[in-house]
């Protein structure tokens, strides 16, 4: 790496004992590599992180309090410069793929290597755009996936106004907040809802959720998973005024 004069510092965030022991003297022994702290949660993480400044987080998935993917979301509001490995045991692609949507810099199994996890880090470290096998396969799985969802859509010839409205429908948003997030008028909604759930061939909210997310067009999400995105859009509108307001729109 280019930045040898300087150790890349690192942290661990994992909420089993015994497993952050062992990684712990892993990233302590690597080379070129500086261990700064570890934490047992995101939250521990965070705290800790105010006062120790760190170069690379290495970041467990499933922990109490805050989990790895809200951990992330939180470090990407607050625009930090510190880079995330999300090492998991989960081989699952769709996991994956969400967290490198949302940001993560790189994605590890916890088998992985030494070798591998050395060049994962150093990578990052020089912004560089890390990847391998099973985060390809994340990728290409999307893609595929992707392309089934557009298949589908345009065989019940569905548009992305009515998929806005499908997802929103699933997600438990009530008519009104719907009718403005798609610009039109309660009225008009009532009318493209019932023109989708004839496309669906069904006659109930319930019927056109379980469809919904079969076909590929809703994933299940959390009531915190819900707020947050609402809290998003939210301050979106308002940093958008603001500009607007700046620029003397």
């Amino acid at each position: 790496m280019d930045n040898t004069s300087q150790k890349i510092r690192l942290a661990l965030v994992e909420d089993v004992q015994m497993v952050r022991s062992g990684i712990v003297k892993i990233l302590a022994e690597l080379p070129g590599c500086e261990f700064v702290f570890d934490a047992e949660n995101g939250q521990d993480f965070l705290d800790q992180l105010a006062t120790k400044p760190i170069d690379v987080v290495l970041l467990d998935l499933e922990m109490p309090v805050l989990n790895g993917i809200k951990t992330l979301e939180i470090l990407k509001k607050q625009e930090s410069k510190v880079k995330v490995i999300m090492l998991t045991m989960h081989k699952d692609l769709d996991i994956a793929f969400e967290v490198l949507s949302k940001g993560a810099d790189a994605y590890l199994l916890k088998e992985s290597s030494n070798r591998e996890m050395l060049d994962a880090i150093t990578t990052v470290y020089a912004d560089g755009k890390y990847s391998n096998h099973f985060m390809n396969e994340a990728i290409i799985n999307s893609i595929a996936t992707e392309r089934k969802v557009k298949t589908r859509m345009k065989h019940l010839d569905l548009d992305e106004r009515d998929l806005k409205i499908i997802r929103m429908i699933c997600d438990g948003v009530k008519g009104k907040e719907i009718a403005d997030a798609v610009f039109t008028s309660k009225k008009n909604l009532d009318l493209l809802r019932t023109n989708i759930m004839k496309k669906f061939n069904v006659k109930s909210a319930n019927e056109l959720i379980r469809l919904s997310i079969i076909n590929g067009f809703y994933t299940p999400r959390s009531n915190e998973e819900i707020a947050l995105e609402k809290e998003s859009a939210f301050l979106f509108k308002i940093k958008r005024k603001q500009d607007d307001y700046s620029l003397g729109l």
